[in-house]
């Protein structure tokens, strides 16, 4: 039996999981939970990468020389397997004989590329949790709640039909709310998820309008349909321009672009774990992985324009809000927002199996800095890096695996973030100069927040935060929250010194940080592109040899050395070199104020009609109900006499109704 074949069963086994743990979890002893879990990601984890090795086997082959020499006509090596992509049809909501909605697993080459991401990121994130979560109040439930957030993202990626897409999509906005929120008992983490459930709520009905409005244009759900000419000439441009942007509006809610970025930054309320798992492998990937199954109705719609403007203004826009923040996981949140900008600007710029590469890479260095960071708070007691106190003298795991990462996340060669945005970067330099330009100065501020994060906190001594000093940033404005409502993030206690993680956890940031190395180099020239090849989208691969990207390898790294060579002057010394004007530090780390316009302003004017609402329930609806009870009480008021329970009262009813009858004429 191929792997094919038992594909269903990668969503289905941590779907069985959540139901286990969120039965009979509590009854489970220590911390059997967390590894019954994590031996549920592993099993899915083989199946995933088995799906992939079959789908290697099946697809089409490529002369690498004839790509290179633009010769496609000869650059087909190998005709791909006549059942791919592979398709899994059952019949369901099928009524009196009707055909109702398959439920549909197709696996093309992204599908299979992606699960096997999103499978072996859950698993380190599930490792990694055993060890960091140990002592929560709600231990298991915690893990029955990342098991069936990874089988919604898995069930998402495989997904055949949008029509289960779409459920899946909202399973894992649901588990986003729950994870986010998981630490109920804090004002901020109940604010943080509303926030973020209302955002991507309101994102989600262009999904639902625009894929309704699919259905009423050509009668299906179905994925392999949509990329079809005779489809989309059924669509048109303009009904494709409509349904595209739609999509792309619901992308921008999961994916936290701008303006509906606003959520990310406060998910960082949940524990550490999951914001490694919405924020590298599941949830924000799959804004990007929605656009990119919906581009050829993007592309027929003429709107692809939009989402590179999108994508870059994000990028920036995030990449210069980071070096405002002191909280390591707000700052890599940010990170997490200006990269998938970049996917987006990718996407937008013809540049889509560069998009996807990018995709795969970030999941895996991205999960990696956030452990990171995880192990860090968990060994410094603190999230603040000014407070960290010289982590690399007491926890070198971290500090070298966190640094790998953050050499990719910079797109320092080798690692698999130079490979990856770079490729994004030259799409963008052939097709749109201005926004390549966007790119690169992103590139540059990335690169410096990074590098100062990892100098303040792995390097200089702990001092006294300067965020936590503000007055600006008492309470949490954001959050709507005034300073009685929000806690104070915790400092370490004194006497405390930092220690390494447990060895749960280094295991899992040691695999995300080889991930980090050797992902990179599947879709580098060095290795003939292997990953593009496989990704490739249309009639054949459009690729470059190695030669003329390289004045755009050489671009982007000298961008990035740029901006940690002044992160490393300005913070390495001490007292600190520069310090940003007090206006504009405190406008960043206020978010532009754009969070505080929403609740007071929009929050606002949603608020008004309301008010009218009031008033008619008050004086109509609730008028109504007391003019009932009113007649109610006039009615008994006489009625009552009839039952007063005297015989001489009874006779002389008996005595007037026997007159009444008599002057009737009744005889």
């Amino acid at each position: 039996m191929s792997y094919v074949e038992l594909s269903y069963w990668i969503p289905l086994l941590p779907a069985l999981g959540f139901v286990l743990l969120i039965l009979f979890g509590r009854s489970l002893p220590g911390r059997s939970s967390g590894w019954i879990a994590t031996a549920v990601m592993a099993v899915a984890a083989v199946l995933a990468l088995g799906l992939l090795r079959d789908v290697v086997l099946a697809a089409p082959g490529w002369n690498l020389a004839a790509l290179l020499g633009g010769n496609h006509e000869e650059a087909l090596a190998k005709a791909g397997s006549p059942d791919f992509p592979f398709r899994l049809e059952w019949t369901w909501l099928a009524i009196r004989g009707e055909a109702g909605i398959p439920l549909v697993i197709y696996i093309d080459a992204l599908a299979a590329v992606v699960t096997a991401m999103v499978a072996l990121a859950s698993l380190f994130i599930h490792l990694f949790s055993i060890g960091y979560m140990h002592g929560e109040e709600r231990y298991p439930t915690f893990f029955a709640y990342l098991q069936l957030f990874s089988a919604a993202m898995l069930a998402f990626v495989l997904a055949g039909n949008f029509f289960h897409s779409l459920l899946a999509w909202e399973v894992m906005g649901l588990m986003s709310y729950l994870l986010i929120g998981f630490l109920y008992k804090k004002k901020t983490a109940q604010q943080a998820q509303k926030k973020a459930f209302i955002t991507t709520k309101l994102a989600d009905l262009g999904f639902m309008l625009g894929l309704f409005w699919l259905y009423l244009l050509i009668g299906n759900f179905d994925l392999a349909d949509l990329a079809s000419e005779q489809t989309l000439a059924m669509i048109g441009t303009g009904a494709a321009a409509a349904v595209g942007l739609l999509v792309f509006v619901a992308a921008m809610g999961k994916s936290a672009q701008f303006p509906l970025h606003v959520w990310l930054l406060d998910a960082m309320e949940g524990p550490t774990p999951v914001s490694a798992m919405i924020h590298a492998a599941t949830m924000v990937a799959a804004g990007v992985y929605l656009t990119g199954r919906f581009y050829p109705l993007l592309i027929h719609g003429e709107v692809l324009w939009v989402v590179a403007w999108v994508g870059a203004i994000t990028a920036l826009f995030a990449a210069v809000l980071a070096p405002a923040f002191a909280d390591v996981k707000k700052i890599l949140a940010w990170s997490t927002v200006s990269q998938l900008g970049y996917m987006f600007l990718g996407l937008g710029v013809f540049g889509w199996a560069a998009a996807m590469f990018h995709l795969l890479a970030h999941a895996f260095f991205k999960a990696l800095l956030f452990l990171g960071s995880g192990s860090m708070i968990h060994g410094a007691k603190t999230q603040d890096i000014f407070e960290m106190d010289r982590l690399k003298k007491y926890m070198p795991w971290t500090y070298w695996t966190f640094l790998i990462g953050a050499l990719a996340l910079m797109g320092i060669p080798p690692f698999a973030g130079f490979w990856s945005k770079d490729l994004i970067l030259h799409a963008a330099e052939e097709h749109a100069r201005f926004l390549w330009l966007v790119g690169l100065v992103a590139a540059f501020f990335t690169a410096f927040y990074t590098t100062r994060m990892i100098v303040i906190a792995f390097h200089k001594p702990r001092t006294a935060s300067p965020w936590k000093a503000a007055a600006w940033t008492q309470g949490a404005p954001w959050l709507n929250l005034g300073p009685d409502e929000a806690e104070p993030d915790p400092s370490p206690p004194e006497g405390h010194h930092p220690h390494e993680s447990g060895a749960e956890m280094i295991t899992a940031l040691v695999a995300l940080a080889v991930l980090s190395l050797l992902v990179g180099f599947w879709g580098s020239p060095l290795f003939g592109y292997g990953l593009l090849t496989l990704l490739y989208w249309g009639e054949a691969p459009e690729l470059l040899p190695a030669a003329k990207l390289m004045g755009g390898y050489v671009t982007g790294t000298l961008v990035a050395l740029a901006g940690a060579g002044l992160a490393v002057y300005w913070y390495a010394a001490d007292p600190l070199r520069q310090r940003a004007p007090l206006w504009l530090t405190q406008a960043l780390q206020r978010r532009l104020y754009l969070d505080e316009f929403y609740y007071r302003v929009l929050g606002a004017l949603a608020q008004a009609p309301t008010y009218a609402l009031e008033l008619f329930d008050r004086y109509v609806v609730d008028a109504l109900v007391d003019l009932v009870g009113y007649l109610s009480l006039v009615a008994s008021s006489f009625l009552r006499h009839l039952q007063s329970g005297r015989f001489a009262v009874y006779a002389l009813y008996m005595l007037l109704g026997a007159l009444a009858l008599y002057v009737g004429g009744v005889r």
